[in-house]
């Protein structure tokens, strides 16, 4: 007889797994030219250039090439798979709950938080002006704009989905379409997309490996407690997570101006390491 336990075990690492392979895939991409950059100050132009992107961002779909459509079908399928083991990886994680996971979760729980990560950004933001370091303006900058961006394209896909949270005591398959009350506000996870907004803005903007490790993983950590919270299905924290990976590398992407900076992005993938380094010459 096969043991239950066992498939739980196996479901909560395939999820663990893609949290953590999430930073590597190729980005959806879209064609767009580079431009000057009006991430500067928090200005009128800032706010303008903001606009401009997310119109970029909502539209980018119409512009996918066929590299863009096989990304999205990975990772469409992926959630699709991780639907199907959701009540098995939520019950699993649900058992593992033990007095130190319970005690880290008053921590955790803050990363994903809008108002702390707001204060994040304000306080890079205000390093940027005491220093005069354009580069933390510049990251506390995208990291907003890309933070408002995924978090407004959550709230829509929410309202429209109405899933029903684990708390709510209903089934994983329960949708109510067009509710806006917070039960039925489960797909996709708005903290693991905030999350994972503002740590792909950052690890995009420094040249640190260690910086990347750091901000993924605490981004990771933020939507793996999501589910351990009783907040969210895992196939709702990798929809946010993956939503708010890709917004923040369009919007990025979008504000790299074609002179005065050089990029390089390397990709390292072997069976022994895995590392993706982002040098950005000023």
């Amino acid at each position: 007889m096969r043991n239950p336990g066992h498939k739980t075990a196996v479901a909560t690492t395939v999820l663990v797994v893609l949290l953590v392979w999430l930073p590597f895939p190729a980005p959806v991409s879209g064609q767009e030219s580079p431009k000057t950059s009006a991430v500067d100050r928090l200005n009128g132009a800032y706010v303008r250039n903001l606009g401009r992107d997310f119109v970029s961002v909502v539209s980018s779909p119409a512009k996918w090439t066929t590299g863009d459509l096989i990304t999205f079908a990975a990772l469409a399928g992926t959630g699709a798979l991780l639907y199907g083991f959701d009540k098995d990886i939520y019950d699993g994680i649900q058992r593992s709950k033990g007095s130190t996971s319970v005690g880290a979760s008053s921590v955790i729980s803050k990363l994903g938080n809008g108002g702390y990560l707001t204060a994040f950004m304000a306080a890079l933001y205000a390093g940027g002006e005491v220093f005069d370091e354009p580069g933390l303006r510049r990251t506390a900058l995208l990291s907003l704009e890309s933070f408002l961006t995924a978090s407004a394209l959550t709230l829509g896909l929410k309202a429209v989905a109405g899933r029903a949270r684990p708390y709510a005591h209903e089934s994983s398959d329960s949708f109510h379409p067009f509710s806006f009350t917070s039960r039925y506000l489960s797909f996709p996870s708005g903290d693991a997309a905030g999350a994972f907004a503002v740590a792909t803005t950052v690890a995009e903007e420094t040249p640190s490996a260690a910086v990347d490790v750091l901000a993924y993983g605490l981004a990771g950590l933020v939507a793996i407690y999501r589910v351990h919270d009783r907040k969210h299905w895992p196939s709702d924290v990798f929809v946010g997570s993956a939503l708010g990976y890709f917004v923040a590398r369009k919007i990025v992407r979008l504000n790299r101006s074609g002179s005065g900076k050089n990029y390089h992005v390397s990709f390292q993938l072997s069976a022994r390491r895995q590392a993706v380094t982002l040098t950005v010459f000023f």
